[in-house]
């Protein structure tokens, strides 16, 4: 089994129009929380998919639903950024995808409720986990590989997620990654007033 890196870098995207709201809320805040506060959103999700995410019931405390909690992948280049890039998403383009990453120590240093699995969440196969010391149950060879299409059900083993409960908040976030220029102006613009600010790095190697 691969070795877990630490600390454990964790990464959340979201489209660029989404940032003014974020910044304004603190954080990035689970689905269940801009829903009810009715906060305009630009999603980069299948709406399939967040259907079944609505209502899966997360087995370990905190408990809950996934739309309960912030979700984070392991690795930027994810089965859901690709279906970005293939613009399988309605209007996005993955060039206005910003990410925001910080690490799984991070989160658990703030005291913050968290959640981790071994694949995608509401597959039947994945299991749930609530404690760092369980990290080395992430199939990190499937991680971290060039291509998940390599291993057998990869797409699923992928797509682990780290779950924040309710918040992920601003002070946390380490660095934001962005694709290009245009868009790392944009971001250091909307952050140029705030007290934290997370690095802003053009990163391509996050993104396809």
């Amino acid at each position: 089994m691969a070795q877990v890196p630490l600390p454990t870098p964790i990464y959340h995207f979201t489209h660029i129009s989404n940032l003014s709201s974020l910044i304004s809320s603190g954080g990035i805040i689970c689905k269940n929380g801009v829903d009810s506060s009715s906060i305009t959103y630009q999603s980069s999700a299948y709406e399939s998919v967040q259907g079944h995410r609505e209502s899966f019931e997360v087995p370990v405390e905190p408990g809950g639903v996934i739309h309960d909690y912030v979700p984070f992948y392991f690795n930027s280049l994810s089965p859901m950024l690709y279906a970005v890039h293939r613009r399988n998403i309605p209007g996005v383009d993955m060039r206005e995808v910003v990410f925001f990453k910080t690490t799984a120590q991070t989160v658990d240093g703030a005291g913050k409720l968290f959640v981790f699995t071994d694949g995608h969440g509401i597959m039947a196969l994945t299991d749930y986990y609530n404690d760092l010391t369980e990290l080395s149950e992430v199939p990190w060879n499937v991680v971290n590989a060039k291509y998940w299409n390599n291993f057998v059900d990869g797409s699923r083993l992928r797509q682990s997620e780290f779950l924040v409960h309710s918040k992920l908040d601003w002070e946390l976030i380490e660095t934001i990654g962005v694709y290009n220029q245009t868009m790392k102006d944009r971001v250091e613009s909307l952050i140029q007033h705030l007290a934290h600010k997370p690095s802003v790095e053009i990163k391509l190697g996050w993104y396809f």
